[in-house]
């Protein structure tokens, strides 16, 4: 998988968790934390990004 696939589905699981966390209903803001940290901090995300803050730099947003 590409570095950006790997980042994009990582993004796309981690908005998917918090779309779930804001919807009505009772909320456990340890476990979504938890959750998003086995997302966010998984080996080949960390890699991918850092590969890609090589090439790229830091990444932001242009307005």
């Amino acid at each position: 998988m590409r570095d950006i696939d790997i980042i994009m589905k990582a993004m796309h699981d981690a908005q998917a968790l918090l779309g779930a966390y804001i919807e009505p209903g009772p909320r456990d803001p340890e476990a979504i934390l938890q959750s998003m940290l086995e997302i966010l901090d998984q080996e080949d995300v960390i890699a991918a990004q850092d590969r890609l803050n090589k090439i790229y730099g830091c990444l932001r947003v242009v307005q």
